[in-house]
């Protein structure tokens, strides 16, 4: 089972299959796909407890373990979308990621990778401070990054192609 991104990263890597077999076997998992409430929650208080305003904390690795979750519970109950939409911001980022990811990225020869992800959730917790309306902005970029991550795993829809 392909990776919802490209793993460099041993211990991203050890956290991300650990998160994948949680969603599936863990206790009171195996329910299928999370909401984004779920990743916005976790993102968030890690980012105002100071997890990630540095690249050589050790907490960037554990970033695999959620992202994880949100694929296990997606190999579980496959949906339309990688995560269930709650989250108005969260919902407009993830419908822009995921256009990025069919219409923009190819051209750009982007793909995402683990490495990629931990600089933008450390340029977010850096940002955070400043930002006019923190939280709102980091649910949207939350969303767009997912749904660009949910191009690797979901097939691009009549929605995306408009």
């Amino acid at each position: 089972m392909p990776a919802l991104l490209d793993i460099e990263d041993q211990e991203f890597a050890h956290w991300y299959s650990l998160g994948v077999f949680w969603a599936m076997y863990g206790d009171q998992q195996g329910n299928g796909p999370y909401d984004d409430q779920y990743l916005i929650d976790n993102l968030t208080n890690h980012i105002r407890a100071g997890w990630y305003d540095n690249t050589s904390h050790g907490w960037f690795p554990l970033l695999g373990f959620e992202l994880g979750m949100v694929h296990g519970g997606q190999l579980i109950r496959p949906s339309e979308t990688l995560v269930i939409l709650t989250d108005p911001d969260f919902t407009n980022g993830y419908h822009a990621g995921r256009d990025y990811y069919f219409v923009e990225a190819p051209l750009e020869g982007r793909y995402l990778t683990d490495r990629l992800f931990i600089e933008a959730v450390n340029s977010w917790a850096l940002e955070y401070p400043n930002w006019h309306e923190p939280e709102e902005t980091l649910r949207y970029c939350l969303g767009c990054r997912i749904g660009e991550l949910s191009g690797a795993l979901l097939p691009q829809t009549a929605t995306v192609a408009r």
